[in-house]
Order: structure tokens, then C-alpha cells, then sequence
């Protein structure tokens, strides 16, 4: 076997200084990340119970009319049906990306009127819709009018659940930042660096929320998240890169008596 000999000088045993700490780096991204996870959480929650309470409200006027004699059964069946389908769709607008990949899985596509007419008269005669009795098809449209009224109650508690968790991550994010105010040497110049970090982050999260769907698609809650909160580390690090890059600026704001 032929040596290879390669000759010059090389420098050993030298410190290398990095230019940004990999730890605040990590911090950085940790109170991004977080900060748009907890901002998600409990604006989902909040809209999950604005929801349930909707289509609970809807529900429970449709059938006093209908007992009221005001609308048929049939009628008020249809009504339920679109308005439970349009107060979804309003509420899907303002729900999270994530939350919404989550919505997606579960249910795509609302089911039509028919498919539920089948599905409520096989469960309770075991037969057609179009085979029962006038007396029969009212009681089934007594049960999909209540019905439309009642809240998937799995998703209610993970969305009260998430919302406690969202709470908890904006005090453990409150915590690190005043940690670092209160430890930093010019407290004025941390707080707008740690509320950089923090808007970072959020915006960061929205920015990559808005690829969800070319990136994803439809229905794929684990995907969206992954990329959500990627975006939101990212934007918490670029948000912590500005305030360095912006550390001269910082610090003659703040001596400015503005506050």
C-alpha cells in the first residue's frame, strides 16, 4: 500500500471562542416554542367552549319549537344539521393550525343528513330510513336533533386540559424571562430583548403555520405541530439574533426615560 504524505503547517491545541452560547441559543427557541404552544392552547380551548355552547343553545331552541309545533320535525332536523355544519366552520376559522390538523383528523367532512338518517334508523330498528313508520322517522329526528346539540365530550376535556397546560407554559416562559431580567446588569435593555425573543417566537409559529398545508396537508395533527413549533424556535433564536445584533441600539434605549 502507497503512503500519502501531506506536508505544512497546522495549528493544534487552539480555543475556539463560538460566537452565540448553544445554551442561549436552546433557551431562545425553548421560550418561542412555548410561548406559541400556550397562545394556541388556550385560544383553542376557549374555542372549543364557545362551540359546545353554541350548538347546545342551537339545539335546545330548535326543539322547543318543534314541541311548540311552530316547525315539523323535518324541518327542524334540516335546520340543526346546517347550523351545527356552519357553527363549525366559523369556529374552525379562529381555531390553531394545530388545532384544526387535530379537527381535520377527526372529522374532514361533516356527515350528510341522509348518512345520518341510515346510521340513527340501523341503530335504533335495524332497518331503512325509507322503510319506517311516519311515528319512527319522527322519533329518529328527535334523536339527531338532540344529538346535534351534544359536544364530542374527548375532545372538550383535551381541549381543558391543553388549556391548563397552555397556562402553565406561559408562567414557566414569564418565569425564565423575569429570571433573566432580574439577573441582568441593565434590566430595561433584558426586557425588551426577552419580549424580542418572545415575539419571535410567536411570530415565527403563525409564519410556519401558514405552510402547514402545502407541507402536511389536511388532517395530519403530528406534521402541523412539528413544523409549528419548529417555526416558533426558530423565530425565538432570530428573535434573540436581533436583540444581539441590535445590542448597541438596546442599550442607548435603554437610558431613554421612557417608562
Amino acid at each position: 500500500m502507497n503512503n500519502l504524505e501531506v506536508l505544512g503547517q497546522y495549528q493544534t491545541q487552539n480555543g475556539h471562542i463560538l460566537p452565540r452560547s448553544p445554551l442561549d441559543e436552546a433557551l431562545a427557541g425553548m421560550e418561542g416554542a412555548a410561548t406559541k404552544f400556550s397562545l394556541d392552547a388556550i385560544n383553542d380551548a376557549q374555542t372549543r367552549a364557545s362551540y359546545a355552547a353554541n350548538i347546545k343553545r342551537m339545539s335546545a331552541q330548535v326543539r322547543a319549537d318543534v314541541a311548540a309545533g311552530r316547525i315539523s320535525s323535518q324541518e327542524g332536523v334540516q335546520f340543526c344539521h346546517e347550523m351545527r355544519n356552519k357553527i363549525m366552520a366559523e369556529h374552525r376559522k379562529i381555531t390553531s393550525i394545530t388545532g384544526l390538523a387535530k379537527a381535520q383528523q377527526h372529522k374532514k367532512t361533516p356527515p350528510t343528513l341522509p348518512h345520518l338518517f341510515e346510521k340513527y334508523a340501523t341503530n335504533k330498528y335495524g332497518k331503512s330510513y325509507e322503510v319506517l313508520s311516519v311515528d319512527q322517522k319522527q322519533q329518529i329526528h328527535y334523536e339527531i336533533i338532540e344529538s346535534s346539540g351534544r359536544d364530542n365530550a374527548k375532545f372538550t376535556k383535551g381541549s381543558d386540559r391543553l388549556r391548563i397546560m397552555g397556562k402553565v407554559g406561559i408562567l414557566v416562559t414569564a418565569a425564565f424571562a423575569t429570571y433573566e431580567i432580574l439577573n441582568a446588569d441593565n434590566k430595561i435593555k433584558e426586557t425588551a430583548r426577552q419580549g424580542m425573543i418572545i415575539g419571535g417566537g410567536a411570530a415565527g409559529g403563525f409564519l410556519a403555520g401558514l405552510g402547514v398545508s402545502l407541507i402536511c396537508g389536511p388532517g395530519a395533527p403530528f406534521c402541523a405541530i412539528a413544523v409549528v413549533l419548529a417555526g416558533s424556535a426558530a423565530g425565538g433564536i432570530a428573535g434573540s439574533l436581533a436583540a444581539d445584533t441590535l445590542d448597541d441600539e438596546l442599550e442607548e434605549f435603554s437610558k431613554w426615560e421612557v417608562f
